[in-house]
């Protein structure tokens, strides 16, 4: 493998995603075995291990006990799944990714954010104010509160490279996730961030994340809406 910025599991996951888009791993087509990505790669089994999970977390890559991994099929708009990562589903379309990173600091915990984060007002609490442009147009702005006791490295992340919910889930997967979803118009500050206007509508999914009994992750995703729409799917042959 060249050499490379972005850790291996990231370069893993790009030429996944760069052979998606390029057609090589076409909807429904099985990839190679991990074993099998690791030896064309030079890295460790557990490292494209890694990579396909996470792949999979974001709705790329669908996961079969005991057959195999695939791609998933595409979708005329992004799919909004367990996890979702902009970032991956940027990068899936084919188009440039681009992140724009304004804020990475410690912060406090006030008294609106307290009951999202299980956490006493004045407590300390990382903050990441982000925007994720595809080909250079900001799709969502990403207002996110991270628990210092689950990421306590979070600042020194360099997240111009990787996404946040890349990093995060690097530490661990969320056992539990609640979302609500809502139409809202931006305030000035997220409506100069976003380059919409203040009148422009946007979608915005509040997320709570737990991992075990402890709240980890509270976000506020804003999405413009003429630029993004999301869908859900649910296979009901399943349930039966």
């Amino acid at each position: 493998m060249l050499p490379d910025p972005l850790p291996l599991y990231e370069q893993i996951k790009t030429h996944v995603l760069d052979r998606i888009a390029d057609g090589t791993f076409r909807p429904g087509s099985k990839l190679p075995s991990d074993n099998q990505l690791a030896s064309e790669l030079g890295t460790s089994r557990l490292t494209a291990n890694r990579a396909l999970r996470e792949l999979t977390a974001s709705g790329v890559l669908k996961r079969v006990n005991g057959v195999g991994t695939f791609v998933a099929q595409p979708r005329a708009s992004s799919t909004f799944v367990l996890v979702h990562n902009i970032a991956d589903d940027i990068r899936r379309r084919g188009d440039s990714l681009s992140i724009r990173t304004h804020k990475v600091e410690l912060a406090k915990v006030t008294g609106e954010l307290a009951p999202h984060l299980g956490l006493s007002a004045g407590a300390p609490i990382f903050h990441s104010l982000i925007v994720y442009c595809a080909n250079e147009s900001p799709v969502q702005l990403e207002d996110r509160f991270v628990s210092p006791e689950f990421a306590p490295d979070f600042l020194a992340q360099d997240f111009g490279l990787k996404s946040t919910t890349d990093y995060l889930q690097s530490i661990a997967l969320p056992t539990r996730i609640e979302h609500e979803i809502q139409a809202a118009l931006p305030n000035a500050s997220e409506a100069r961030l976003l380059e919409v206007k203040s009148s422009d509508p946007c979608l915005v999914v509040s997320r709570r994340t737990w991992v075990g009994a402890a709240v980890t992750t509270f976000t506020r995703f804003i999405h413009p809406g003429t630029r993004h729409t999301f869908i859900t799917q649910e296979n009901l042959d399943e349930r039966r």
